[in-house]
């Protein structure tokens, strides 16, 4: 009975995210949250749909620092969108040994990149307050004027802290 069940879920999700229908591949994204599918998720970063991208990014998230090792690499992915939801992913839920390979596209050519790579830098920041002081003075300046493009103001703080640390 529990495969039968099981194999019904599989099909419904096989069909939700075949539709057309975005709010149905959206609905098949919360289907396999639940089912724990990260190796499905990880698939549906690839997406070209935005809408699909942003909600299988968010929940990515959910399976904490255990999905790292697989979020890692697609910040070296070619496609833009790949390497935008990697760094958002890494911005939310990565560690201090994430900090210099997404501070390296605050400075990218594409917007999404360096908006991601931007807010990414300064959540690490954020959580860990010490590599404050691995960024240079041109990369401060750099990441502030990000920020006030992007509008994250709420970020803001983090960085303008650089202003009171005491000089080496």
């Amino acid at each position: 009975m529990a495969k039968s069940q099981n194999k019904q879920g599989e099909d419904l999700i096989k069909k939700l995210l075949n539709s057309k229908n975005l709010l149905d591949r959206l609905d098949a994204v919360d289907m396999l949250l639940e089912k724990k599918d990260k190796k499905t998720l990880l698939e549906l970063i690839r997406s070209e749909s935005w809408h699909l991208r942003d909600k299988v990014k968010r929940a990515l998230c959910n399976f904490g620092k255990e999905i790292l090792p697989e979020i890692r690499p697609l910040v070296d992915e070619r496609f833009w969108y790949i390497r935008s939801s990697a760094i958002f992913i890494l911005g939310e839920i990565g560690e201090e040994e994430d900090f210099e390979k997404v501070k390296h596209f605050i400075n990218s050519k594409n917007r999404t990149v360096r908006q991601e790579a931007s807010i990414a830098t300064t959540k690490l920041i954020k959580r860990y307050p010490s590599l404050l002081e691995k960024l240079t003075q041109d990369e401060i300046t750099l990441l502030e004027n990000n920020l006030k493009e992007f509008k994250a103001f709420d970020l803001l703080d983090v960085i303008l802290k650089v202003g009171e640390r005491p000089e080496p």
